[in-house]
């Protein structure tokens, strides 16, 4: 840090969707840090962690990613609609730290993540009401690929960006699949109930 440059300054450069997480940080030494419930922000080379969503400089922790072997992001009251109903909580969690570590960070990524947000919790609804449905089995095998998928680019360090944009596409995928699955369940809901309404 030069003399110039403040600790806001630096903290600048950091950033994070302002909802707390779950946080455990495996050094390279072999150390693992359970932070628990805090709040998170990414930069290019760090994480910055404090108990203060404001992120005070002197209340705010930096870790340096060089350091880092792997970090664990867990948010409870997730938004990740559709993993929780088709998928496992184990698939939720590696999902979660692909969509805060890359997803919410990337211009291509931060849109698709909020339209998911947007457009997910009905589809999720109708998955979550028929689990033995073609469409929800096919998202369960696909949100497994993919949070495999997402294990395996926390080490894979010389392909990880082309694991990123495979996740990218195969997210994009998905929620037109399930969309479109959605959409075909209700259709055929809505065709039954008008054969069975009165005076047909």
């Amino acid at each position: 840090m030069t003399e110039d440059e403040t600790d806001d300054d630096r903290l600048d450069a950091f950033v994070g969707d302002g909802r707390e997480k779950y946080l455990v940080a495996h050094t390279t030494d072999g150390e693992r840090v359970e932070y628990g419930e805090t709040y998170v922000k990414h930069a290019a080379d760090a994480y910055a962690v404090s108990d203060d969503p404001t992120f005070p400089p002197e209340e705010t922790e930096r870790l340096s990613k060089a350091d880092l072997a792997r970090v664990e992001v867990d948010q409870h009251h997730s938004t990740c609609f559709i993993t929780t109903a088709a998928g496992d909580e184990g698939d939720l969690a590696a999902l979660r730290g692909f969509r805060d570590d890359a997803m919410a960070e990337s211009r291509v990524g931060r849109p698709l993540v909020a339209l998911y947000e947007r457009v997910s919790p009905p589809i999720a609804r109708t998955l979550a009401a028929h689990p033995t449905a073609t469409t929800t089995r096919f998202v369960g095998w696909l949100i497994g690929r993919c949070a495999a998928l997402a294990r395996r680019r926390e080490t894979a360090d010389p392909v990880r960006p082309l694991i990123s944009v495979l996740l990218v596409a195969l997210y994009v995928v998905g929620l037109v699949c399930a969309a479109a699955g959605h959409a075909a369940i209700r259709a055929r809901q809505s065709k039954k109930r008008v054969m069975l309404s009165p005076g047909r």
